[in-house]
């Protein structure tokens, strides 16, 4: 059994992260109304965010309104010791409107 509030809803939306200022490229690949997974695909990239607890998430809706997720993370991970990928699972802080409202539209797909 799962200990998930939310169900997950896969996607595969490019982003931003920006930890202290700085903005790596990323992957979201499913979504929740407070939760998310990230993929980094860059190794110094990976290193740095999996070193820092807070992030601002920064994406393109399909509408093409932009939204910014400030986010906590509660782990992070590689899937092999050599992968380039690193694998992020973050909590998303007070989500706004426009966020809760395309999750809603995703689940009901």
């Amino acid at each position: 059994m799962s200990d998930r509030n939310f169900k997950r809803i896969p996607v595969n939306i490019e982003a931003d992260i920006i930890a202290s200022g700085i903005s790596y490229k990323a992957f979201i690949r499913n979504i929740s109304e407070y939760g998310i997974h990230i993929k980094i695909p860059n190794m110094r990239s990976a290193t740095y965010a999996k070193s820092n607890t807070n992030m601002v998430l920064k994406f393109r809706l399909p509408s093409g309104e932009s939204v910014n997720l400030y986010c906590r993370k509660k782990w992070a991970g590689k899937i092999t010791s050599n992968s380039f990928i690193e694998n992020i699972g973050a909590e998303i802080l007070d989500p706004p409107d426009e966020y809760k409202d395309f999750c809603r539209v995703l689940s009901h797909v």
